[in-house]
């Protein structure tokens, strides 16, 4: 699997009215991904794409988890990255974004068992018009199309969509994303929230 996330000091700059709370929130996000990733039983390797230096040494800590350099040039650049890392490899692969702090290793692997009964499958985010999670039976399968639109542009490679819990459905943009989760949001996120709530 492979995981994009960005250095949180850009990261995430749709959530500025968190002012200068938005590096660490952006961070928690990530890592609360991150930590659902690493207990779900069905994930083998996580190659993380990264140039956030708290993210590589989280990820330098666990199990089956590699860093690998961000080379710039956006999410697909990054996908990419990591996604040749993996091409000795042979079996299912997918890439994950990092922004999905509900997110459940049970909701993860009740996706990826789907995803087996596809040569390439996608989760739409919340919005509709998103990527979550993009699956493929090999990594020879993946041509990456994350950005605007992505939903539409991984349909039209013939991905099929896959039904999914909230939390792998709702990545956060956007502060009223956020309090649509609630008290499912993962523990870093929430004492985040919690900091900024006491000022």
């Amino acid at each position: 699997m492979v995981v994009p996330v960005k250095d949180s000091t850009v990261g995430k700059s749709r959530l500025s009215a968190y002012a200068d709370a938005r590096p660490a929130l952006a961070r928690a996000l990530a890592l609360d991904t991150l930590a659902a990733v690493a207990a779900c039983r069905v994930v083998g390797t996580v190659v993380v794409v990264t140039s956030d230096d708290t993210i590589a040494t989280y990820t330098s800590r666990v199990t089956r988890h590699l860093v690998v350099p961000d080379p710039g040039g956006g999410l697909d650049a990054a996908i990419v990255a990591g996604l040749a890392t993996l091409q000795s490899s042979s079996g299912p692969v997918a890439v994950l974004t990092a922004d999905l702090p509900a997110l459940t290793a049970a909701e993860l692997e009740d996706a990826l068992v789907l995803a087996e009964a596809h040569p390439l499958a996608v989760v739409p985010d919340a919005d509709g018009t998103g990527t979550t999670l993009l699956a493929a039976t090999d990594v020879e399968l993946l041509e990456p199309r994350f950005g605007v639109d992505s939903l539409a542009a991984h349909l039209a490679q013939d991905a099929a969509s896959l039904p999914a819990g909230p939390g792998l459905r709702r990545d956060t943009d956007l502060p009223e994303h956020l309090d649509v989760l609630g008290p499912s949001l993962g523990p870093r996120t929430r004492d985040v929230l919690a900091r900024l709530r006491v000022r």
